[in-house]
């Protein structure tokens, strides 16, 4: 039995098999998790990109020291305790998951305590960020709703006003749902405007790329920021081109073909902001670090 359970801790404490085990620990509830809780495949690609993330940084990752004796049955303890989270949660969230991202959040951070020092958690905010916060994107969505709810009809009438200077009439009707309704060539539409039309989860999601980006980078506070709100201001104003053009293919096209359009142009607007955002940040960002290196160069060159 000794024999045995020195084996196993021979095994687990070599240097070769730590990276091995850690990630094949952090990445087991992580499956459960997207299995369980994700349908489309789109909404599996940042928290995917999160663990490519966690693996690039193996090397510096496991630089660190290995977590003290003091603090590896903490760790261990926080990752049993995790399984436990949902009784916690449950009288406050009746519709809490008994394995969800709470519980993810307590464990991986008890992973970390029993492989690493603390200081480690620097090296693995950014990946850990975005598995979470993606994650429970769809929790603070349902949080915010009820608060954000009564300005829905004011978005209405801006998309309305809009379509409105396109030579597009429409009347609004608010009830239980707000309804845009239209009469066009193909006869009469009309679209119930709820909550998940308003596009907040993309915003959520780009805010959450946002901060990891940012964080990695070097420049200063006042850039990051002003970055940041053009990005989600951008975001944010293209939500609302996206309703403009779901009404304008119902209006043209009719009401099927504008179900499809309205089905992928959120995934579409939301990757080509994010791909025309970062490529102006990384343009900028590298001229900038040319500017510098010229500046360096020009400080450092000899007298003649």
């Amino acid at each position: 039995m000794n024999q045995t359970l020195n084996k196993i801790r021979s095994i687990l404490s070599s240097p070769k098999n730590r990276p091995k085990i850690f990630y094949a620990a952090a990445f087991a509830p992580f499956a459960l998790i997207i299995y369980s809780y994700i349908a489309w495949p789109f909404d599996i690609a940042i928290p995917l990109y999160s663990f490519i993330l966690l693996l690039i940084k193996e090397s510096k990752l496991f630089s660190h020291r290995e977590a003290s004796k003091k603090q590896k049955p903490f760790g261990l303890l926080m990752m049993i305790a995790s399984f436990f989270v949902y009784f916690a949660l449950a009288p406050l969230f009746p519709d809490a998951a008994f394995y969800g991202v709470a519980n993810y959040s307590v464990y991986i951070l008890g992973l970390f305590l029993l492989f690493f020092e603390v200081h480690a958690l620097k090296e693995a905010f950014s990946p850990l960020f975005l598995i979470v916060a993606t994650l429970s994107a769809s929790f603070f969505s349902d949080l915010v709703e009820p608060f954000l709810t009564p300005y829905i009809p004011n978005l209405v009438a801006l998309i309305v006003t809009i379509i409105g200077w396109l030579g597009i009439r429409a009347t609004v009707s608010h009830g239980d749902y707000t309804l845009i309704m239209m009469q066009t060539p193909h006869g009469s539409v009309v679209m119930a405007f709820i909550w998940g039309c308003v596009g907040f989860t993309s915003v959520l999601l780009f805010s959450i790329i946002l901060v990891v980006v940012l964080f990695e980078e070097p420049c200063r506070l006042r850039t990051k920021m002003l970055w940041a709100i053009a990005g989600i201001l951008g975001m944010f104003f293209l939500n609302i081109i996206r309703v403009v053009i779901v009404l304008l293919t119902d209006y043209f096209y009719g009401y099927e073909v504008g179900g499809y359009v309205h089905y992928i142009i959120g995934y579409v607007v939301f990757i080509a902001w994010i791909s025309i955002f970062f490529y102006a940040f990384s343009k900028r960002q590298a001229k900038m670090l040319k500017k510098q290196k010229m500046n360096q160069n020009s400080t450092l060159a000899p007298l003649r």
